[in-house]
């Protein structure tokens, strides 16, 4: 194990600044951003409805924001939330999966979602030992055993038991993508029966979870914001095939299901089909709000940025070092702040970019610019040629935005940043405007 003391100060700073970590109530370097992300605590709300359902009546979330946002750590709150007790209720057993680590986002199907779900349900339940509830059940072994007899041998899946075989399957999903064609098509062929057997587990997982004094089940399904976001070559996106047209289906888990969802799908025109199926109109994760509100300047002392810093003053507490020992002046940090944009990985991808231009702390104003040039020039290869015609549109916050597919990648791609505060508004990741064909345009 590595003794942090013997490790240099940059270095430590650098391990407590990971971009894709994300940060658990518990953790000393937790932030509550809640007071400048909008008039909305999505979190509690979502809670309160979540306790407030009546039993066997399943309510169904669509959980969103941009990427980076903090989305997972909010949805970690959500969990303990509903995991603390209540009176005498024990709270509710929550089920969290990440199917950004089971599954390859680049290319996810609703197949491989429900075999997921089915290899999560198996194995964190089990792992419970709740009385009276097996991980495995009849319909199940059958629907197990009928996609083995579909794959046949060229694909060897028959060595896992049907108790271990859907996490195995979902593996197989993941990494083997010449054969992801051919077992999607044989989850598919059963997909209502996996469905069926899938709801009799949850049914009995939710009723072993009330007899052991639980207020019941929650299924909290992360990642799937980071879907890719691709054109099916049928006037649809896959965002829009899984979640739009497969919304039937995700709303047919017979327990309280969270989705995470791409912030551009909310976006689409066919929103409307979504909202029908799971209810209650569902407000993303608003970026941190820097401008106190859409008609005022960003300044040193507005609530978003103290927040911000915040945020990297824990980090630098955990790290074993300040503020005023990480970097030469508050200026500094306040130039990363600002080119942040509100967006709290962002910031910390900048500090590690910025560390890495120096043997020591602090870290100087010369490498935070190189931090931030950096990222604008990957900025310049990613941007569509079609975007920079409407991108200066945002180079002053708007009210609204263009409800078409460009505009959506704009959001989805983190090019524009929504942001509220009782109204929404929307403004350009500021990194942009640091580059010469932002300006000429």
């Amino acid at each position: 194990m590595t003794n942090l003391d013997a490790l240099p100060a940059i270095t430590r700073l650098y391990q407590q600044c990971e971009p894709t970590e994300s940060i658990k109530p518990a953790d000393p370097r937790w932030v509550n951003f809640d007071p400048v992300r909008g008039d909305e605590n999505v979190v509690a709300l979502y809670a309160r409805s979540l306790r407030r359902t009546r039993p066997a009546h399943w309510d169904y979330k669509l959980f969103t924001g941009h990427r980076g946002v903090g989305k997972t750590s909010e949805l970690y709150r959500l969990q303990g939330m509903l995991e603390t007790p209540e009176g005498d209720r024990k709270g509710f057993i929550v089920v969290f999966c990440d199917v950004s680590e089971g599954l390859d986002v680049n290319d996810l199907d609703f197949p491989d979602l429900l075999v997921f779900v089915a290899a999560q349900l198996q194995t964190q339940i089990a792992a419970r030992r709740l009385p009276g509830f097996s991980p495995v059940n009849t319909y199940l072994k059958r629907v197990w055993d009928d996609i083995c007899g579909l794959l046949g041998k060229e694909i060897d899946i028959k060595g896992g038991e049907v108790e271990g075989g859907f996490g195995k399957l979902a593996v197989e999903l993941r990494n083997r993508p010449n054969a992801r064609r051919e077992l999607r098509a044989a989850v598919e062929m059963h997909s209502t029966s996996l469905l069926r057997a899938v709801n009799d587990l949850l049914g009995a997982a939710e009723a072993a979870a009330r007899q052991a004094g639980h207020d019941g089940l929650v299924l909290i399904i992360d990642g799937l914001d980071k879907l890719v976001r691709r054109d099916c070559g049928d006037g649809t996106n896959t965002h829009e095939r899984l979640f739009i047209d497969r919304s039937e289906h995700l709303a047919s888990l017979r327990v309280h299901t969270v989705y995470t969802v791409p912030i551009s799908l909310i976006y689409s025109p066919r929103v409307g089909q979504l909202e029908q199926t799971f209810g209650e109109y569902n407000t993303p994760v608003s970026m941190i709000r820097l401008r106190p509100c859409r008609d005022q300047e960003i300044r040193p002392d507005s609530p978003g940025m103290a927040k911000m810093r915040e945020m990297v003053e824990k980090r630098c507490t955990v790290a074993g070092t300040s503020l005023e020992q990480a970097f030469d002046s508050t200026d500094t940090l306040n130039h990363l702040c600002t080119m942040s944009g509100g967006h709290p990985r962002h910031l910390m991808t900048f500090i590690q970019a910025a560390c890495n231009e120096l043997d020591d702390l602090p870290i100087t104003r010369p490498a935070a610019d190189k931090a931030i040039r950096k990222y604008a020039n990957a900025l310049r290869r990613e941007v569509p040629d079609a975007a920079w015609d409407v991108l200066p549109n945002f180079g002053q916050p708007q009210r609204d935005i263009p409800k078409d597919d460009l505009h959506q990648q704009l959001l989805f791609l983190l090019f524009v940043f929504e942001y509220m505060n009782g109204d929404i508004w929307y403004e350009i990741n500021p990194v942009l405007r640091t580059l010469e064909r932002f300006r000429q345009s």
